[in-house]
């Protein structure tokens, strides 16, 4: 499972660091393979067994809505796939790169099973701006049993 969040840079040619206790999950569980796709505003990464998950489920959703197979397009025709190499970094396409307005500074975050890479920029955005949901959490989290 992958927890937590890293600031990281991405270097000229494209590529980002994945935080090494990342690093170690993809290693022993994954086989350092991940599949990468865009979802706004951020890249989202999947190890490669996780993907096959989200695969099945796309196979079971209806093919006659026009919004579902837009979506799917979507996520498969952005996608790609990337291993870790030696020194645990990872290259983020171009267009990905350009579609998630990374620059330099990026959060890495992990969110279970998946890792999503943001722009430092638009995660500060997104932080300010639920900052008043944050504060109805602590409810809703007793609703669920987590507290």
């Amino acid at each position: 499972m992958f927890i937590g969040q890293s600031l990281q840079s991405i270097d000229s040619k494209g590529r980002l660091s994945i935080p090494s206790k990342f690093r170690e999950i993809l290693n022993s569980k994954y086989g350092g393979k991940l599949i990468l796709t865009y979802l706004e505003p951020y890249i989202v990464a999947y190890p490669t067994e996780e993907w096959m998950g989200i695969e099945e489920r796309i196979g079971h959703l209806s093919t006659m809505q026009k919004e579902v197979v837009d979506i799917v397009r979507i996520i498969y025709s952005n996608a790609s796939e990337c291993s870790l190499d030696n020194q645990g970094r990872i290259l983020i396409p171009p267009t990905l790169r350009e579609f998630a307005r990374l620059q330099k500074d990026v959060a890495v975050l992990g969110i279970r099973n998946k890792i999503e890479i943001w722009s430092k920029d638009k995660w500060d955005e997104f932080r300010e701006g639920v900052k008043e949901k944050v504060k109805a959490l602590p409810d809703k989290l007793m609703e669920i049993g987590f507290l």
